[in-house]
């Protein structure tokens, strides 16, 4: 049996080599599709993986209290978020922190240089929120904040901007035409929740930045806070914690027993859940697109597996003049079919790994991550392509009687 397959193997090698401008254009669809499968997976496993670490470096125990973007037409008054519910919910006792967050975007400049940033005005829980830390002077205080105080703490990428390497510690920088004194200089932390970037941004007193900014969203009150950064002290008991926060915001608002709520509490967890999900969809989505490059080089080898029955139809009737048997000539085409597609999708793996890495060495914003599953998927399917359209050449061919065979001009 082994014999009998090698035998047909250097048959189908042969017959290959025998048409090598044809076998590499036939073969060509298959390299692409299966190159495609691979980096199309590797790029939706790159991406899925990055947006789960990026969510999960914020801290599943986060919790987000906000006004609903889309907020139900039956709630005729709805209350600001404020700092009463700030007050409210530090008295929770599973809340380890709970921060007012406003954030703007400002023009900073110090001497010639200048540069446009982010900035948050919140106060000193911020610290205890997504555990920022110093990597030089210290945090504004609470009786600044009180006092309005125009203070500033810089990340750490707007120090280096403005600064270069001088330390920027009792330096006056300017947010249109408002200075501020440097007090602070934080370490690089990267993003922080909600599309604010620590490294980029600025962190300021609110009361500073509601009255005499006049940030945030409702810019018009100098009440209104864009939302609440809670920490939760144990995951465990997150869900009684949010249970505890809403009943305590209910009463800040006055809300009626039977009333619905005009806030809404998010909770991160869920984010890095839907994260991941939208990850495996994009993955699913992108292989996808791959298996129907590989598709179509796979019709592409039944078309060529066709015409080559039918130019060598004369060789089909001398081997059954010979001996050969109806499954012996179905073998002989299905290899070639087979090995055409293999050979493929060889080339294709090679061709996919090498785009892959190029892709995750110099490009930042697409993570490609690659994986050994993907690799043998792709390259299976390959080797499926060939059996699933190779099959019916090589059936048509074993029918051909060996009269008819011999006949055929």
């Amino acid at each position: 049996m082994i014999d009998t397959f090698l035998s047909v193997f250097r048959i189908s090698i042969k017959a290959i080599f025998a048409n090598k401008m044809r076998a590499a254009l036939t073969s060509l669809g298959i390299v692409i599709g299966v190159a495609a499968v691979i980096t199309m997976l590797a790029v939706g496993s790159g991406t899925q993986q990055s947006m789960s670490e990026r969510f999960s470096r914020f801290g599943t125990n986060i919790l987000y209290l906000r006004q609903p973007w889309d907020l139900d037409e039956s709630i005729s008054s709805p209350k600001d978020v404020t700092m009463d519910d700030v007050h409210a919910i530090r008295e929770i006792e599973g809340v380890q922190a709970a921060a007012p967050y406003i954030s703007s975007g400002f023009d900073v400049k110090y001497g010639f240089t200048s540069t446009s940033i982010g900035v948050l005005a919140t106060d000193t829980d911020i610290f205890k929120t997504y555990d920022w830390q110093l990597q030089e002077g210290r945090e504004f205080t609470e009786k600044e904040v009180r006092e309005y105080a125009q203070v500033a703490v810089l990340g750490a990428t707007v120090a280096q901007t403005l600064f270069n390497d001088v330390s920027p510690l009792g330096k006056t920088v300017v947010f249109d035409n408002i200075p501020f004194k440097v007090i602070g200089v934080m370490k690089k932390n990267g993003q922080g929740g909600l599309g604010f970037d620590m490294d980029e941004g600025t962190l300021i007193p609110y009361t500073t930045g509601k009255v005499k900014m006049q940030t945030g969203w409702k810019s018009s009150s100098r009440r209104a806070l864009d939302q609440v950064i809670i920490r939760v002290k144990d995951f465990n008991t997150i869900e009684d914690t949010k249970n505890a926060i809403a009943n305590a915001v209910r009463n800040t608002h006055k809300i009626h027993p039977l009333a619905k709520d005009d806030f809404q509490l998010d909770d991160f967890a869920s984010f890095v859940e839907q994260a991941k999900a939208a990850g495996k969809t994009m993955s699913l989505l992108l292989g996808f697109i791959g298996a129907v490059s590989l598709l179509v080089g796979g019709i592409g080898v039944m078309n060529i597996m066709l015409v080559s029955v039918t130019e060598r139809t004369r060789e089909i009737g001398i081997r059954m003049a010979i001996g050969a048997t109806s499954a012996d000539i179905r073998l002989q085409f299905l290899a070639e079919a087979v090995t055409l597609s293999c050979i493929g999708g060889l080339l294709g793996v090679l061709i996919g790994i090498g785009v892959t890495l190029f892709v995750a060495a110099h490009s930042e914003n697409i993570p490609a991550q690659l994986s050994a599953v993907s690799i043998l998927v792709a390259f299976g399917f390959s080797a499926a392509t060939g059996i699933f359209f190779g099959y019916y050449p090589a059936y048509k061919a074993s029918k051909l009687t060996p009269i008819d065979a011999l006949r055929y001009e």
